[in-house]
């Protein structure tokens, strides 16, 4: 068997601080970095809220359209953190020791907190949900993103051969060669190993468990690097290490305005949400609800996903401020929509911890 090569996360700073400050007079923005964690203030003195998400240009993208604009309207301190987890939740919601007062989490970490009574209910008093997708709508979360997982390629490495179409195609390492990674956890290999074992995508869940890891086993020597972020496999795919890679669709569509030849497959893609939640019995709960409040509106989503990246708006209404051609970029728009399936929160939720630790054991066997 191959050997596998394991690519080590950068080391990178992922948390870092601003400091911008308004003249009252001028109006003029003061901006100064250090290491740390992202600070935005205002002159006037406030209330500090802390906010955990994924990074990378998606957490930039919630920077410009949420967390600045917030900042600067209500006059309080933001401070920023990336690696956002259910289990660091919990241990924060355990120990009432809170690192974060907000945090961006996917569906089955959500499907997961609410299990363990680990978030707090939605205000919707506070929080208003007209307008909101009911899918995105849970009694301990909003979704602020639809976001795909799919198949992705650099066209430039392919040297002009035929690219793979499929996650069957992305299998078949014969007729559609290069190297290739994937991310390292059990949720959306299994289901995309599945696919290429020719399982319909309406008959994914509930996973079969043994054929899913059956056939992770014929891909497993083949994948050169496992990855760990969304940045580490767009810098695999930008820099043509690997030549195919599960991939995050935003991410992909950043790279791309940035003259990178990438391209995504929506056939077999994963449509997820990532959702708004509160840490279980924070203290700061109330100016929590107030931000998530802002962050949901159709003009804030509609500057995000228009200007910053391609992610789908929760908020039916920011599509008025989202152009016809931004709207076909989108992994909720009819086109690409149709060729996705739906990753499932009801699998996933009792399920992600015994599949991870299985997933870490069949990663050293």
């Amino acid at each position: 068997m191959k050997k596998e090569k394991k690519m080590q996360p950068n080391k990178e700073i992922t948390r870092r601080e601003f400091l911008i400050t308004t003249g009252a007079a001028t109006g003029a923005a003061l901006v100064t970095a250090s290491v740390g964690p992202f600070v935005h203030t205002t002159m006037a003195k406030g209330e500090t809220l802390r906010v955990c998400s994924y990074g990378g240009s998606y957490q930039e993208s919630q920077t410009k359209a949420f967390f600045a604009p917030f900042a600067d309207k209500f006059g309080v301190k933001i401070i920023e953190a990336s690696g956002a987890d259910i289990a660091k939740v919990k241990a924060q919601v355990d120990t009432k020791a809170y690192e974060w007062d907000v945090v961006d989490l996917e569906t089955r970490h959500v499907a997961r907190g609410e299990l363990e009574n680990l978030l707090e209910p939605i205000d919707t008093n506070v929080v208003k949900l007209e307008g909101i997708d009911k899918k995105a709508i849970r009694k301990a979360a909003i979704g602020n993103i639809f976001w795909t997982t799919s198949l992705a390629y650099n066209k430039e490495a392919l040297g002009g051969k035929k690219a793979a179409g499929s996650w069957a195609d992305f299998w078949d390492v014969k007729n559609f060669p290069g190297p290739r990674a994937l991310q390292d956890q059990a949720p959306f290999n299994l289901e995309f190993a599945l696919l290429a074992d020719g399982v319909p995508m309406d008959k994914i869940y509930p996973i079969d468990v043994p054929r899913a890891f059956k056939k992770m086993d014929e891909i497993k020597e083949h994948i050169t690097v496992w990855w760990q972020n969304g940045a580490q496999h767009i810098q695999l795919l930008t820099d043509a290490e690997a030549h195919y890679s599960s991939a995050w669709n935003g991410r992909v569509n950043v790279a791309q305005g940035k003259g990178v030849p990438l391209e995504i497959v929506w056939e077999g893609g994963c449509l997820d949400l990532d959702w708004w939640c509160i840490p279980r019995g924070n203290p700061n709960k109330e100016l929590a609800m107030k931000f998530i409040d802002f962050a949901l509106s159709a003009e804030r989503q509609g500057e995000q996903f228009e200007k910053w990246i391609a992610y789908g708006p929760t908020n039916l209404g920011a599509f008025k401020y989202i152009s016809e051609e931004r709207a076909k970029q989108l992994p909720s728009y009819p086109e690409n929509l149709k060729k996705q399936f739906a990753h499932d929160a009801d699998f996933w939720g009792p399920n992600l911890a015994p599949l991870t630790e299985k997933w870490k054991t069949w990663m050293i066997s």
